[in-house]
């Protein structure tokens, strides 16, 4: 049996970086001090640590798509105080890492600490010795070099996995377009929530930080809506983490696959959990979720019969549309199921499209969202 996972939730009323560090620094000392949750001891020849915070696309702050730049100085702070060299990376949806951190405010952060970028570009294969699933994976040098990793994750809605937060964090470790190839190997939510999981595993963060300061409800987890929750999470079990959040805005935990198979995969745990800091567990806002919710807490069987005529599809709102063709070029399948049409904007071909709502996600507009009608037409 699982011994029990301590969950720190805190108030957190704004992007106050001092009030931050100081939450942080209460949780980790807690928790019996930084170096004996990095495993670090004088022995050691490398005192390093690896930030890795949600870099999905380039674009503010305010807009609550990646982790605030004040969490993100916060923790690096906390971390240089410590007396180890940071560093810091994501493989971002679409562009490149430094885009994104520039626009999201990461990297002047970074230039200020002296916070290194690590290498997210290339990548080496590892075998996940503890994996259900997949045994193998492609990982950034910049994680499989540095073996202290931070996950920073924010907390979203998210079109195809509900939630994305702290198991789904790691995905970004998988660099730039190597992560659409999983979305159609792997077509289907379970199989696609339990990769995410064997990563997890594979990766082993030893703390996780979660920005719920600002969180994102709706058409996440790109351009949904911000929603002002006021909350900051520290675990170092992503699984209760994850649980812990949904509770916060109203969602049953046992809807989310990522947390489900991450307690049967014994990544953590989603019930019995230990809640510190100011705040107690309650839901503090029921937040809009994707439509394809509909059918989560349905019985197998009877979804999988209904979703062969009712899906949640992505659709274009061509008022929105700039013709970036984003979409396009994210499209995993082969062949697209996404043309330019004469006027040019996109269409989709439905009998083709696998449903990973790659599209949506990295939409810079919100043109596309998600609808439940008629899938083949």
């Amino acid at each position: 049996m699982m011994e029990k996972s301590t969950v720190y939730i805190f108030s957190c009323e704004n992007y106050n970086v001092d009030e931050i560090y100081r939450k942080i620094s209460l949780a980790v000392e807690d928790m019996g001090g930084i170096n004996s949750i990095l495993n670090y001891n004088n022995l050691d020849n490398q005192k390093k640590v690896l930030l890795k915070p949600n870099l999905l696309a380039p674009e503010k702050p305010d807009r609550a798509t990646t982790t605030h730049p004040a969490v993100f100085e916060a923790v690096a702070r906390f971390m240089k105080d410590a007396g180890f060299e940071v560093y810091y990376g994501d493989s971002p949806a679409f562009h490149s890492t430094e885009t994104t951190a520039k626009k999201a405010g990461i990297a002047e952060v970074a230039n200020r600490l002296g916070i290194i970028q690590a290498d997210f570009e290339s990548s080496s294969k590892v075998f996940a010795e503890e994996a259900k699933q997949n045994k193998y994976f492609n990982i950034a040098k910049g994680v499989t070099e540095i073996k202290n990793v931070i996950s920073l994750p924010k907390l979203k809605t998210h079109g195809l996995t509900i939630l994305t937060g702290a198991v789904k964090n790691q995905f970004g470790c998988i660099p730039g377009r190597q992560k659409s190839s999983y979305h159609v190997k792997l077509d289907n939510i379970e199989r696609f929530s339990q990769m995410l999981v064997d990563l997890t595993m594979l990766i082993k963060p030893k703390l996780y930080i979660m920005d719920a300061i600002v969180a994102m409800e709706g058409n996440g987890p790109h351009r949904g809506k911000p929603v002002n929750l006021g909350v900051l999470l520290i675990s170092k079990d992503p699984v209760a983490m994850d649980s812990v959040a949904c509770g916060l805005i109203g969602l049953n935990p046992q809807k989310v696959k990522t947390v489900v198979l991450g307690e049967r995969s014994g990544l953590g745990i989603i019930n019995d959990i230990e809640v510190k800091g100011d705040l107690e567990l309650k839901t503090i806002k029921k937040f809009s979720l994707p439509r394809r919710d509909v059918f989560i807490s349905l019985p197998k069987w009877t979804r999988n019969l209904i979703e062969e005529f009712l899906i949640s599809k992505p659709i274009y709102d061509y008022s929105k549309c700039i013709k970036c063709y984003e979409c396009y070029e994210i499209c995993p399948t082969r062949p697209k199921s996404i043309r330019i049409k004469d006027d040019g904007f996109p269409a989709y071909n439905y009998r083709t499209c696998i449903k990973c709502y790659c599209c949506q996600e990295t939409c810079p507009t919100g043109a596309i969202y998600l609808k439940i009608s008629p899938f083949r037409r």
